[in-house]
């Protein structure tokens, strides 16, 4: 495991060790969230691999992620292709609130590919779930906001 996501795991077990009813917020910059995903797809080639053959037909490799936060979107870049031919991938997402995180893809665009905001929906659903049921075991989320380079939980210490 990264030392960035070593660091996200940290946040995680400092604020499950709070007393019942306390308040906290988790922040997250777009420079960490990049720095993680980095992380992720170095330690992680394989199954990316794998799982963009298995998406979209062609054994594509993912390199330099990049994650920015501005006002209720999420943008991803990353480079996509094979060897040293790769070009910039990009995602767009919306961030809301409506009593617990949802993330809706708005668009995507990949040279060559035909990849449909749809499909990716579908993709980060799952995972999201995942994450707001693991926090809710310990806590009452209260807002998840995206701004202006950092993404912040509040919640309160079950």
């Amino acid at each position: 495991m990264g030392a960035t996501i070593q660091q996200f795991m940290d946040k995680f077990e400092t604020f499950r060790n709070l007393p019942a009813g306390e308040s906290f917020s988790i922040e997250i910059t777009d420079v960490e969230a990049t720095a993680a995903a980095r992380e992720y797809v170095a330690e992680n080639k394989a199954q990316i691999r794998a799982a963009m053959k298995q998406e979209t037909g062609f054994e594509l490799d993912v390199d330099k992620p990049s994650v920015t936060f501005r006002n209720d979107t999420v943008l991803l870049s990353v480079m996509a292709g094979v060897g040293f031919l790769k070009t910039k991938a990009t995602l767009t997402a919306d961030v809301k609130w409506d009593g617990k995180p949802v993330v809706v893809v708005r668009s995507v665009e990949v040279p060559v590919v035909s990849v449909s905001p749809q499909e990716l929906n579908s993709m980060v659903e799952d995972p999201l779930r995942q994450m707001t049921e693991t926090v809710e075991e310990y806590a009452e989320i209260k807002s998840f906001k995206i701004t202006d380079g950092l993404a912040v939980l509040e919640a309160v210490r079950k």
